[in-house]
């Protein structure tokens, strides 16, 4: 039998950039996914934000931004629709908009998903992470199918994202 998470005791700080780090199959994204409240434990507690999934699931929600490693999105709709969908999800958020100029999807804007490239999906995944204006930010991979420059200008989200007070968790298999 295999224990995917076992022993894992985090605490990190508001406003911290925390990366879980290592091959795939490690059980990075199991571990992410409990935080997430998507997979329940086996054992033991789970505290985000001062609040827990058994007694707060739904306040925890409206507090996150969740961009999973293959966040699947509807093809037949467009970039903008996508994140006023996403949007709509929270009591309040960000301009969906503003996202899209943010994340660098302003051209893509009336694009039907479908015809994106990966890295406009996965760019898009994140914008919908981001358009609930969250707390705290649960980022799966993003960086894979990104070219170089894409991948830079994430970091730079990543880290406007902190500047602003908002908390990182993610995971990657790369240095």
């Amino acid at each position: 039998e295999v224990e995917a998470v076992h022993g894992h005791d985090l605490e990190i700080g508001s406003g911290e950039c925390f990366g879980l780090l290592g091959p795939n199959g490690a059980g990075k994204t199991t571990t992410i996914e409990i935080l997430e409240g998507l997979t329940t434990p086996d054992a033991g507690e789970v505290e985000l934000l001062g609040a827990s999934w058994a007694h707060d699931g739904h306040g925890l929600r409206e507090r996150l931004g969740i961009s999973l490693q293959e966040t699947q999105l509807h093809d037949k709709l467009t970039v903008f629709e996508t994140l006023r969908l996403f949007r709509s999800f929270y009591k309040s958020g960000r301009d969906p908009e503003d996202v899209l100029v943010l994340l660098s999807l302003g051209e893509k804007r009336d694009a039907r998903v479908g015809k994106l490239s990966g890295g406009q999906k996965q760019r898009l995944s994140v914008a919908c992470a981001l358009v609930g204006d969250p707390d705290l930010l649960f980022l799966d991979e993003p960086t894979t199918g990104l070219d170089p420059q894409s991948r830079r200008e994430l970091w730079e989200q990543i880290t406007r994202f902190r500047a602003g007070g908002g908390t990182v968790l993610l995971t990657t298999h790369y240095m």
